[in-house]
Parts: structure tokens; C-alpha cells; sequence
């Protein structure tokens, strides 16, 4: 989908659906659905993974927090990949890992659901096209997450994380973008730490994280609030600057 470039995705925040459509038609390769902060519920999940689904945008969910009931679910709903907030050690990391997998002890068996097409023909097939296309990716947000970061991708089955530098620089008690020379130093330690073990790292992108494997440009609200206030300001400068027509006894409003 990248086509030789790194992927770029988006989070989502908004209820409609069309904004995961609309962001696989300009040429984002994923979508992160964000169950842990805004207003979606279930239905709205799944109807974003059908919509990024349709045009070729994989949907990745990122869930409330490490419950394995709500990681099943998101799988359960046809995600390609779910991200795991504060994730800060090795036994959290396999914890949330196996919820994605049907193994002993983990994801609960039951073909009626949209992943599996509501059938339980060819399920062997399934299982083991979930199990090995499904990502897990931890979020590193606390210090302890940095700190265990090495053990935490040593877990077999992990093979991507994600940089959360809002809750770290929180936890930090430092400022996200004052003190983003911080920020930059931790995350160099992590590129070398994923480095070694073949893991690829994200991270949101413009704050100066070299060597990102992949990475979230920013959210649909945030880009629509963006582009409403670029534009009101254009159009505020260009009524401003247009010559006023006076016309007796015609009203402008």
C-alpha cells in the first residue's frame, strides 16, 4: 500500500466513518480508531474498519486500556491491528498479545463474528491467518515503558511499538513541545533498542524522531479544526480587502 515509502496514517476520532474513507482515497495507509479517548462506541469501530477496509486503509483500533476483553473485541470486529496503551512491561506486553491469538489461555473461539465472516467454514484457516496477520503494538507512554522497552520487544510475536509522547512528557512532568529535545533523547535510545531486535518503531510525525518506520500525522477532528480556521481566516482578509459596493436603498444583508 505504501508503495516503497514508509507508512503514513491518521487517528480517528470522529463518529463518521467517512473520514477513514476519505483518508485511504488521498493515500493514507492506515487508520488508527481511537477507542481510548473521544466518543466511539462499538458500532462506530466497526463501522470505520468496514469503511478503511473498502478502500484498501488498514484499521488499526486503539483500545481503552490492557483488557483482554476489549482487545478480542476489536479483532472480533475485523481490526488489522490493535494499539495497547501504556504498555511498561514484558508480562503486560504478552498479556495484551495474546488476547489478539487463538491459543491456549487466549482469544476465545467463536466464528460469529464480522473477522471471521460469521462462519465457522475453513476456521483452521482463519485462526491462523488472524494469528499471523493480526498487530499488537504497544504503546510506550510511561517511564516504566521506556525503562522495560528492550524486554518489552524481546516478547515473541512483537514486532512493532509506538511512541506516545503526550503521556510520557506527562509523566515526565515536562513540557511536549518546550521540551521535546527530551523527548528526542528517549526515543533515540528506544530506535536503538528496536533496532537491535528488528522491530519497528512509530511515533507521531513533526516533532523530529529520526528514523520513524512509521508514523501518524495527526486526526480528523484536529485536521478539520485546522483547515476551518485557516480558511476562515482567508475568507475574513479577502471580504476585508473587497471593495464595498454601496447601493442606496439596497440592504446587504
Amino acid at each position: 500500500m505504501s508503495q516503497g515509502r514508509k507508512p503514513v496514517g491518521a487517528f480517528l476520532t470522529s463518529s463518521d466513518p467517512s473520514t477513514s474513507v476519505i483518508f485511504g482515497d488521498v493515500g493514507y495507509d492506515f487508520v488508527i480508531i481511537d477507542g481510548e479517548h473521544g466518543a466511539l462506541d462499538t458500532r462506530d469501530v466497526l463501522n470505520h474498519i468496514r469503511a478503511a477496509r473498502s478502500v484498501g486503509c488498514l484499521a488499526i483500533v486503539r483500545v481503552l486500556h490492557n483488557e483482554a476483553a476489549l482487545i478480542q473485541r476489536a479483532v472480533d470486529l475485523g481490526a488489522d491491528g490493535v494499539i495497547v496503551p501504556k504498555v511498561s512491561s514484558a508480562g503486560e506486553a504478552e498479556r495484551a498479545l495474546a488476547a489478539t491469538r487463538y491459543q491456549p489461555g487466549g482469544r476465545g473461539f467463536c466464528p460469529m463474528v464480522p473477522a471471521a465472516g460469521w462462519s465457522g467454514e475453513n476456521w483452521s484457516d482463519h485462526a491462523g491467518n488472524s494469528n499471523g496477520n493480526v498487530i499488537l503494538i504497544p504503546l510506550i507512554e510511561t517511564i516504566a515503558g521506556v525503562e522495560n522497552f528492550g524486554e518489552i520487544i524481546a516478547v515473541p510475536g512483537i514486532d512493532y511499538a509506538f511512541f506516545g509522547l503526550g503521556d510520557l512528557s506527562q509523566e515526565m512532568g515536562i513540557d511536549m513541545r518546550g521540551d521535546c529535545d527530551q523527548l528526542v533523547a528517549k526515543w533515540e535510545v528506544l530506535r536503538g533498542q528496536a533496532d537491535l531486535e528488528g522491530v519497528r518503531l512509530g511515533a507521531p510525525l513533526g516533532f523530529g524522531f529520526a528514523g520513524v518506520d512509521f508514523g501518524a500525522a495527526g486526526g480528523d477532528l484536529s485536521f478539520l479544526r485546522l483547515v476551518a480556521k485557516e480558511r476562515l481566516a482567508a475568507a475574513v482578509e479577502e471580504l476585508r480587502a473587497a471593495p464595498i459596493a454601496v447601493d442606496a436603498g439596497v440592504s446587504p444583508v
